[in-house]
């Protein structure tokens, strides 16, 4: 299996391989067309002169003025209309151009010089033009005039030689550049394997060096920090995770078997029995809680929590969670009040999950709020959402826990006062309920004052208005 270094390389020979071939192609036809373009010139300027020289002895033949290249013709016959040769010239070896009947008769019927290549010896040839004529007395006659293509192919041999030696070497030369550039390329590349082979052993502090660069590599490496530092989050977020639970899970189970040992170390009375069975219940109710809890926070994270969605009045639900609540808040000396419109407030839903998210903000204020203090709930429709507001007068929440409040196992009391704080769950998986209903949740807090959560849920769409 090739590496992509490899692969690089090797597309960079080939696209260079093809473009050199196609250049070399193109200068090789260029050339070759040129030169031959040339020699026709030539032999049309010659043709010219000699014809006008054969019709019109006497007249003096101006000399070339249009600046066109003028070779010395190695070949030259004058043949009258019958296609009788009557006067020629031969190069120094004694050779000559045949006269070609067809070229003599399209020369006379289209009135117009007519190019040819013939041979003339092994391997040698030479290009023709028959150049048809009149004299004095207007008869016809041809000029037949002939250059060797001797040096022509011989400088397309050179060409090629050229070529041939020239291509390789380029090829050569753009193999080691392509290597050098795959090699620069892929050098970030390189480094987030060496990253990524380190983060594998565990250590998750390995981060890429970014050269700030705003190309590919440098948004890969950016992105490939970001993804990391994000893990690195989720797995010290996992091992709080994992620490808390296992802290809150010892701390009730400690006190279960203390009561339960101590009831056990002599004989006691019913009543001190029913007192340690009432204390272990309450103990088992905490930890059935904490587990229900943990139970939907690991099932929301791994998406197998499905919300049974539907019309919910949610004006009906904050009214029964707060007549709910009124003996809670009875015993904690807090006065709970609530402000609900007459008119259904109707959202879409699951109905369930939206009264445990009103149970979860009105207890946790009730809990931070002293005695004699006030916890409130506001309800409104306002545009497209239902806004669910939650005030209380209690000890509020400093600046720089804001940040934390809906983390799990966050409390701001002593995390091993159970009874003082709770477990810390409940603000979390209020959020999770809120987002699972595509709506916000915003907190607001002044110490010693109180806090304010507010909630802000789409409000369901009813058929009329889709229609």
């Amino acid at each position: 299996m090739l590496s992509i270094r490899a692969k690089l390389t090797l597309w960079y020979l080939g696209i260079a391989a093809a473009v050199l071939m196609a250049f070399a192609v193109a200068i090789y036809l260029y050339l070759s067309r040129g030169l031959l373009a040339a020699i026709d010139t030539s032999l049309h300027n010659q043709a010219a002169r000699i014809a006008r020289a054969v019709a019109h002895p006497l007249e003096i033949d101006e000399p070339n003025q249009s600046g066109a290249l003028m070779l010395t013709p190695q070949f030259v016959s004058v043949v009258d209309k019958n296609g009788e040769v009557s006067d020629q010239i031969i190069d120094r070896e004694g050779r000559q151009v045949p006269v070609l009947r067809p070229s003599l008769d399209r020369a006379a019927s289209d009135g117009g010089p007519q190019y040819d290549e013939v041979s003339i010896a092994p391997g040698e040839s030479a290009r023709v033009i028959t150049w048809p004529a009149r004299d004095e007395e207007g008869e016809m006659f041809f000029v037949v005039v002939g250059q060797s293509l001797k040096e022509l192919h011989q400088a397309q041999r050179q060409l090629l030689v050229l070529l041939a030696i020239s291509n390789p070497i380029a090829l050569l030369l753009a193999s080691v550049g392509g290597l050098w550039i795959a090699n620069k390329a892929l050098r970030p590349v390189d480094r987030l394997t060496r990253a990524a082979e380190h983060i594998g052993r565990g250590n998750l502090s390995e981060r890429v060096e970014e050269t700030g660069a705003k190309d590919e590599i440098g948004r890969l490496a950016a992105t490939f920090n970001e993804m990391i530092s994000k893990l690195e989050q989720a797995f010290q977020h996992e091992r709080r995770f994992t620490a808390d639970a296992s802290h809150e899970l010892k701390t009730p189970l400690a006190i279960l078997r203390g009561d339960i040992e101590v009831a056990l170390r002599r004989d006691r009375a019913p009543e001190e029995y029913r007192r340690v069975l009432a204390s272990s219940l309450e103990e088992i109710a905490r930890l059935t809680k904490l587990t229900d809890d943990l139970l939907t926070l690991a099932r929301s994270d791994a998406g197998e929590v499905m919300l049974e969605m539907g019309p919910v009045r949610i004006d009906r639900l904050a009214r029964e969670v707060c007549d709910y609540l009124a003996p809670l808040s009875d015993t904690a000396g807090v006065s709970l009040d609530y402000q609900v419109p007459d008119s259904p407030i109707l959202i879409e839903g699951d109905a369930s999950r939206i009264k445990q998210l009103i149970v979860n903000l009105l207890d946790n204020a009730i809990k931070y709020t002293p005695a004699g203090g006030e916890v409130r709930l506001d309800l409104k429709a306002e545009g497209e959402t239902a806004l669910l507001a939650v005030s209380d007068t209690g000890r509020g929440i400093p600046s720089e826990a804001m940040p934390r409040v809906f983390e799990r196992f966050y409390r701001q009391s002593d995390p091993r006062d159970l009874r003082a704080g709770g477990f810390g769950l409940g603000l979390a998986i209020s959020k999770w309920i809120v987002d699972s209903h595509q709506g916000t949740i915003e907190v607001s807090s002044k110490p010693g004052i109180g806090s304010q959560f507010i909630v802000r849920l789409p409000l369901a769409i009813k058929k009329d208005r889709q229609d």
